[in-house]
């Protein structure tokens, strides 16, 4: 359900809790599939939310290992060391993440597309360190999800150029909060959230009240200052991109290089800074949001407007916030 958006302060992504009755709120972080696992939920049990929450991050580290480019034994490491030479029999979990991954390519007119990582595996954010030009100009040919070659019949995955290498890890998170999702439904819990990085899922209402998120603002410096968009939600995915979590400056030209990558340039998309969706299941807002992303605002919201059940909120190089049809703006929600 989704409700008047208004203006306040925030410093991140965050899922604000309340309630007067905290004992029966339970939470838990740790850190899995590169990023921050969170998870709170309401139970009266404490032992069945301890084991409620057990649960939770174990899938949460099996699609680590199914997932992960970096896990040698990982099923997607073994693709992409193999899968130009022959044809890869795979799981069929694996299998459909990677069909799902291509129908968002088309969709998107190749905007999203997994094998962004033909590319991407020559930047390291934490070192500052990109691929030169005429590197970038000799990968680029293998970014194309058109070079990847499904086999429903043999479960196989072929990539059609030496070069290719894939990365789920813009429909990972989503994927894996859906289940997390499916594992608390199972379990009779009706009131949670749960995070994984920017993806996250709002269960229920937190006892008669919304979820809300926070977007931060991604260039206040100020963390006092940094006004975020708050978002009352229940029973909705949301997913954020930004250039802001994994990034360095480079010191030549200035320019923020960071990790969502325009497939058609193979370098940072530039045109935003931050884009959220809401959708149904994260399976669904997890990759729309790095697609709006390199989209940019006019054609980002034309795509999100063409989707039944899911909305958008942009903000662009020059800190404008650009919303979806079915969202209202601050300026109308205070008018209600």
């Amino acid at each position: 359900m989704r409700y008047p958006i208004r203006l306040t302060v925030g410093l991140f992504i965050y899922v604000a809790l309340a309630s007067n009755a905290w004992a029966l709120w339970h939470s838990e972080t740790q850190g899995i599939m590169g990023t921050e696992i969170s998870v709170t939920l309401w139970d009266e049990n404490p032992e069945q939310a301890k084991l409620a929450i057990t649960s939770i991050m174990t899938e949460m580290e099996r699609i680590n290992q199914l997932l992960s480019p970096y896990i040698e034994t990982s099923e997607l490491a073994r693709v992409n060391r193999d899968a130009a030479t022959a044809p890869q029999k795979i799981s069929e979990e694996f299998y459909w993440l990677i069909h799902h991954s291509l129908r968002v390519s088309a969709l998107s007119g190749g905007a999203f597309d997994i094998t962004f990582a033909s590319v991407g595996w020559r930047y390291d954010y934490r070192a500052h360190q990109q691929p030169q030009e005429n590197e970038i100009k000799d990968l680029l040919p293998a970014i194309n999800y058109r070079l990847i070659v499904l086999d429903e019949k043999t479960r196989s995955v072929f990539f059609k150029h030496k070069n290719v290498r894939i990365d789920l890890g813009g429909i990972a998170k989503g994927y894996a909060v859906d289940n997390a999702i499916k594992i608390l439904r199972a379990m009779g819990v009706e009131h949670a959230s749960v995070s994984a990085g920017g993806d996250s899922y709002l269960l229920g209402d937190r006892q008669g009240r919304p979820w809300v998120v926070g977007i931060k603002n991604p260039r206040a410096e100020d963390p006092a200052a940094k006004a975020a968009i708050r978002i009352p939600l229940t029973d909705t995915a949301v997913s954020t991109s930004g250039d802001y979590e994994r990034y360095f400056i480079d010191e030549h030209t200035g320019e923020r290089v960071h990790h969502i990558l325009n497939p058609k340039t193979g370098k940072s998309a530039s045109e935003v800074t931050s884009v959220t969706i809401l959708a149904p299941r994260g399976l669904d807002s997890d990759p729309l949001s790095t697609t709006v992303f390199v989209l940019g605002v006019e054609k980002g919201l034309e795509l999100v407007n063409s989707l039944q059940g899911v909305d958008g909120i942009i903000i662009d190089r020059q800190g404008k916030v650009h919303y979806s049809a079915g969202l209202a703006p601050p300026e109308a929600a205070a008018a209600d």
